[in-house]
């Protein structure tokens, strides 16, 4: 199976599909109440213009990043001999096990922070970890928004029928994100998603020391164009980035 990164979904369903649109549209008010819910204005989609898409490398391309994401989250050498395939997922595992404690309050700490907690009944959480829009979301549905939030926004209420869209994240951060670890992939800043020395790369990476790390990692790196393309193209038109 397949994953889509889809900016203009509400326009394109509208042009090509009303029936789907209604459903769409509920999504939409869903998430104007989470919003509203932060203090955060409703979203503005636009129901004309272009649609824009692009295929991820599956599943396992989203989990690759993310699997970069934990190895930068760590401090660890992205590595040149292992390519990351989307089937190695400790790092990014441990990434989202980090947030949610942060959530909870809960950490692990030392004897002697948790002595001084006790003593002085301190009840800061502990601090949230980098990367959390691009690793606490769907890896096959919900939305990116263009609005700008710092945690991953889920409801006081969630119900059946709309927990595909939760964690809902923003574009905004996950642009930050993904611009904090092209910089450690070395990725250029003119590479697209496309790139045909790109896809060679996919089949028969580039081990050699001298070359730029991004192409050690090209399934990462694919990953990561298609969603700063796709982080670009909802910045400039306000379409909500979606997953299908």
């Amino acid at each position: 199976m397949g994953l889509s990164v889809e900016v203009g979904f509400l326009a394109d369903l509208i042009a090509n599909d009303p029936e789907g649109a209604e459903f769409a549209f509920v999504d939409f008010e869903r998430m104007d109440e989470a919003l509203a819910e932060k203090g955060l204005e409703p979203l503005d989609e636009p129901t004309t213009g272009e649609d824009w898409s692009a295929d991820l490398l599956g599943y396992s391309g989203l989990h690759a990043l993310r699997e970069v994401s934990g190895y930068v989250w760590k401090g660890r050498d992205i590595p040149r001999g292992i390519l990351l395939d989307g089937s190695q997922t400790d790092l990014s595992e441990d990434l989202a096990t980090e947030f949610f404690e942060h959530l909870s309050g809960r950490g692990n700490f030392t004897l002697i922070g948790k002595a001084f907690r006790q003593i002085f009944k301190a009840k800061e959480k502990p601090k949230l970890p980098p990367f959390t829009h691009l690793n606490i979301h769907s890896d096959c549905d919900g939305y990116y928004v263009p609005v700008a939030f710092e945690t991953p926004i889920v409801p006081k209420r969630v119900t059946s029928d709309s927990e595909h869209l939760w964690p809902l994240g923003s574009v905004m951060r996950l642009e930050a994100e993904l611009a904090q670890l092209a910089r450690h992939l070395e990725i250029p800043a003119d590479l697209r998603h496309d790139d045909e020395q790109l896809h060679a790369l996919i089949d028969a990476p580039d081990r050699t020391q001298i070359a730029a790390l991004w192409t050690a990692q090209p399934i990462a790196t694919h990953s990561l164009l298609v969603l700063r393309e796709a982080c670009a193209r909802s910045l400039r038109t306000g379409a909500a980035i979606h997953f299908c």
